[in-house]
């Protein structure tokens, strides 16, 4: 496996009104954004097409998320927005130059994987140069690489008042055989499937009794989850009914899980879905909560409590 797939530098997220969006992450305590000034999105060679759009940069308890707001013209994000309503598009590699950049894609090329669109986000800081591979239809999410060459922009820690940090990219699909095998094509992971007991199920404050798969690649820092629902209520078939399979949510390790949840229902915000996971009060055992994030974004976060010995 190529070590660029160890790190995951940006996600590429789509949103319908970026200022409302940014507002309400604020109000929740995360405050490192970085607006980008006087944005042009101009595509090259495999579509004819030129969009403008507003985006800004927000640092998410570590997660780097790249906002974009169509503005006008087609292009791979105003399609998204306009098929699968608002959420993360693609994961983003960063590459240092071309000739790494070619020699990925070539190794793509080789598994029947091309590209789909090239994009330069022209800034005032410099330019940010995406390519972004045909992945969507068969690996349920735009792979994707950036140039970045811009200059002079500081440096941002993901600060947040619960602490949280990132700890997975988690993914809603229907079935994971066909998905695993496209991805291992290209040269990440197989995925490995775990079915475990799940307790205390709750779906938006209700006993539930769901049932699911979970996938797992775990190439890099921060694990990929593919979640596969077997029995309703679930928030993956919740998304899989509304935007299609993709990316899902993402989730955060926290230190006290119940005073994170007082903390997003104070806020407004709902859990859509809770449980535990392992021997209760053992080794290996952890609980988990999903708060319902779509009014800012169209995305759920998970938030993990793992237990400590």
């Amino acid at each position: 496996m190529n070590t660029v797939y160890k790190e995951v530098d940006q996600i590429l997220w789509v949103v319908k009104d970026l200022k409302s969006v940014g507002r309400g992450w604020v109000e929740l305590g995360f405050t490192e954004m970085e607006e980008l000034k006087k944005v042009k999105l101009i595509s090259h060679g495999l579509r004819d097409e030129k969009g403008l759009v507003k985006a800004s940069f927000a640092y998410i308890g570590g997660a780097k998320a790249l906002w974009i707001q169509p503005v006008s013209g087609e292009t791979i994000f105003s399609r998204y927005l306009n098929k699968n309503g608002e959420g993360a598009v693609a994961l983003i590699h960063t590459v240092k130059n071309k000739e790494k950049l070619n020699e990925l894609t070539q190794q793509l090329a080789r598994a029947n994987i091309g590209k789909i669109a090239t994009y330069t986000l022209e800034t005032k800081n410099g330019n940010l140069k995406y390519t972004i591979m045909d992945t969507k239809e068969k690996g349920k999410y735009y792979l994707g690489f950036v140039i970045d060459g811009r200059r002079g922009i500081p440096s941002y820690t993901g600060r947040n008042p619960l602490k949280m940090k990132i700890s997975q990219y988690a993914f809603a699909i229907k079935d994971e055989a066909s998905v695993s095998g496209f991805w291992a094509s290209a040269g990440l992971p197989e995925f490995e499937i775990t079915h475990g007991p799940v307790w205390d199920k709750q779906y938006f404050g209700r006993s539930a009794d769901f049932d699911m798969k979970l996938g797992w690649q775990r190439h890099g820092a921060i694990a990929y989850e593919w979640c596969i629902p077997i029995k309703p209520p679930t928030v993956y078939a919740d998304h899989i009914r509304m935007h299609g399979e993709g990316i899902q949510h993402l989730g955060y390790n926290v230190s006290d899980l119940d005073e994170a949840i007082r903390f997003f229902e104070r806020n407004g915000y709902k859990i859509s879905m809770s449980g535990g996971w392992g021997e209760r009060g053992k080794r290996g055992s952890g609980r988990f909560a999903y708060v319902d994030l779509s009014k800012i974004g169209g995305m759920t976060i998970e938030l993990l409590w793992r237990y400590q010995e």
